[in-house]
Parts: C-alpha cells; sequence; structure tokens
C-alpha cells in the first residue's frame, strides 16, 4: 500500500486580486518607482509589494496596506478599490475622469493629473459644478 503525501493546493486568488494586482503595477510603473522606493515611503516591505503585484499570493489586502498604497500614490483608497473590482460601480454611476482613463486608455499617472488639471481649468472658465 503506497503512502502519498499531503496534497497541496495552489493559492486561488480572486478577481478582484488580480486586477488589482494589474493595477498597482502600473500605478507604481507610471510613477517611476521601484517596489524598494515604495517601501521606503511606506511601512510596507519590498517582499510584500511584490507578493500583492503578483496577483497569486494573497486573497485580499488590508485596510493598512491599502491606506499605505493610497498615501504612497496618491490616489483616495476607494480608487484602488474599484479598480480591483471589490467595490462595484452601479448601472448609473459613471466613474470620475481619473478612473475613466486609467480604465479605458489605460493612461499613465503623469497624462492622468494633466488632465484633470486640464478639466478644473476648463470647469471654471464654464462655471461647471
Amino acid at each position: 500500500m503506497a503512502v502519498h503525501g499531503p496534497k497541496i493546493m495552489k493559492n486561488k486568488t480572486s478577481k478582484e486580486m488580480a486586477l488589482l494586482a494589474d493595477y498597482l503595477r502600473r500605478v507604481r510603473s507610471d510613477l517611476g518607482l521601484s517596489m524598494h522606493e515604495v517601501a521606503r515611503r511606506t511601512s510596507l516591505t519590498a517582499s510584500y509589494i511584490s507578493k500583492i503585484e503578483n496577483g497569486a499570493t494573497f486573497q485580499t489586502i488590508s485596510a493598512h496596506a491599502l491606506v499605505e498604497f493610497s498615501k504612497c500614490y496618491g490616489i483616495p483608497p476607494s480608487i484602488i478599490l474599484e479598480q480591483g473590482g471589490f467595490t462595484p460601480q452601479k448601472e448609473d454611476d459613471l466613474p470620475g475622469l481619473a478612473s475613466f482613463l486609467r480604465l479605458k486608455y489605460k493612461a499613465p499617472h503623469q497624462a492622468v493629473q494633466e488632465m484633470e488639471i486640464a478639466w478644473e481649468i476648463t470647469k471654471k472658465k464654464y462655471q461647471i459644478q
């Protein structure tokens, strides 16, 4: 009779964590930051950042890590959660300009910032609320 060791199952990550991993990796890259630089600016380790961006280790993200990424990247936590698919959009709920540009065009962070500045100027010029 053969003795078999325990079956090892690979962690199954959620679709949301895969989306979140891709989004965080793109933002970091767009900002021109290395994982070590993000680690230096936050309380997260480069190893942890790598595991989050890999998308294959964790099934969720902690509130602490979410806030750390948010502060470092200058992106509200709600947008990060939205990009990861953790917060569903209502049919009539349109994304903000930054979210739209990142989702639709995969626009780099700098381009999004420039468009937001242009939008603020346009709103003032035409008195748009």
